[in-house]
């Protein structure tokens, strides 16, 4: 997985997350061949883009969208490194907006995410960084409470990817893209490691990682938001909810303490629990979790979150994951409803600033 910004101080120039088949030692040779040719062409790699600039302990480094390489490889130089695209260079800072935080720490923070491509950062807005009092986490953490849940008993012997009758799932969750293809009620199930399948087993997706490019970005009225930079597909799988598992005593007092700040990052594990009755454990995402942790609430939304299985078949303490509702295009903002099933009365509201055409404009919690 490519690695995210980070200052180096060898001799090299500031680079990272370089294509894997091109040593970092010829970056600079990547750059100067914007418009050239140089040596062998199997070494001589076109800038195509500066997507994005960002101040790092003082230093400012902008990145790189090479022509025939995936976002997933982009390049972070110095601006002595664009000497041979100024063209590039000029046209990006005649027309973008201005970084005006120090995000180094935050790219420190999520360099921990073990999602398939690295998430970019910006602000623009104002001079606030890396959140504090916050750990990235890839899976969930449990409280010494709450019970660890168990593998399963059975697990299948397939050897067929899993394309027929397997006997860990109850239906298709997914097409041959890993796009999801049933209702939101219908829980997900998934093979898990026991299972004699390999990794191109049909029902693998959440446990592969999310494989969408995203951007952290300051948002002027609603703090840190996400959006894409690809274009996404209806039913892709965007990323898991992780937190602390606590039980409903915890969470009744985290809630109030939320409540009173006018935040919320608690979700109930509520998919065993009858109507009325007081959901057992919930995830709270506020001081850990992953890129999740940053989705904003909308009226319209474009994800939806779902119940999923993996490991284990306990329904108490199901994972949560978002899907996309809808085709996101790119720099388009990431959002899911955080009142979907709700009557309108809670404990408190704070003003909603989604501006989507069917907005509530209040959040109840």
């Amino acid at each position: 997985m490519p690695s995210q910004p980070v200052l180096d101080s060898r001799s090299v120039p500031l680079v990272v997350a370089a294509p894997k088949r091109i040593p970092l030692r010829k970056s600079r040779q990547r750059i100067a061949a914007e418009k050239s040719s140089l040596g062998d062409s199997d070494n001589v790699y076109e800038v195509e883009a500066i997507l994005n600039d960002a101040n790092f302990g003082g230093v400012h480094l902008f990145e790189l969208k090479w022509k025939g390489v995936s976002l997933a490889e982009t390049t972070w130089v110095t601006r002595s490194d664009l000497e041979n695209c100024k063209e590039l260079y000029e046209n990006y800072m005649r027309n973008r907006p201005v970084n005006t935080a120090d995000l180094r720490k935050f790219y420190v923070l999520v360099s921990e995410a073990q999602s398939t491509q690295p998430i970019v950062i910006s602000n623009t807005v104002d001079k606030v960084g890396c959140p504090e009092n916050f750990t990235y986490i890839n899976e969930n953490i449990y409280s010494e409470d709450i019970p660890r849940p168990c593998t399963p008993v059975c697990f299948c012997s397939c050897t067929d990817n899993c394309v027929n009758d397997c006997e860990c799932v109850e239906e298709r969750y997914y097409d041959n893209e890993g796009i999801v293809i049933t209702g939101r009620t219908v829980p997900l199930m998934e093979c898990g490691p026991k299972c004699a399948c390999n990794e191109d087993c049909v029902t693998r997706v959440i446990q592969k990682g999310s494989n969408v490019n995203l951007e952290i970005f300051r948002t002027k009225h609603k703090g840190w938001g996400v959006r894409s930079r690809q274009h996404i597909k209806k039913g892709t799988f965007i990323a898991e909810y992780v937190g602390e598992v606590i039980s409903s005593e915890d969470a009744d007092r985290r809630g109030v303490e939320d409540t009173a700040a006018g935040l919320t990052y608690l979700f109930d594990l509520d998919m065993n629990t009858p109507v009325g009755a007081i959901t057992e454990y919930s995830i709270d995402a506020k001081t850990h979790g992953n890129v999740s942790h940053f989705f904003n609430h909308s009226c319209g939304p474009n994800m939806e979150i779902r119940q999923v299985f993996v490991e284990h078949r306990d329904p108490r303490l199901h994972r949560l994951v978002f899907f996309t509702t809808k085709d996101v295009e790119p720099k388009e903002e990431l959002v899911f409803d955080y009142n979907l099933s709700s009557d309108g009365i809670g404990k408190a509201t704070i003003q909603c600033f989604c501006g989507s055409d069917n907005c509530r404009k209040v959040i109840v919690f």
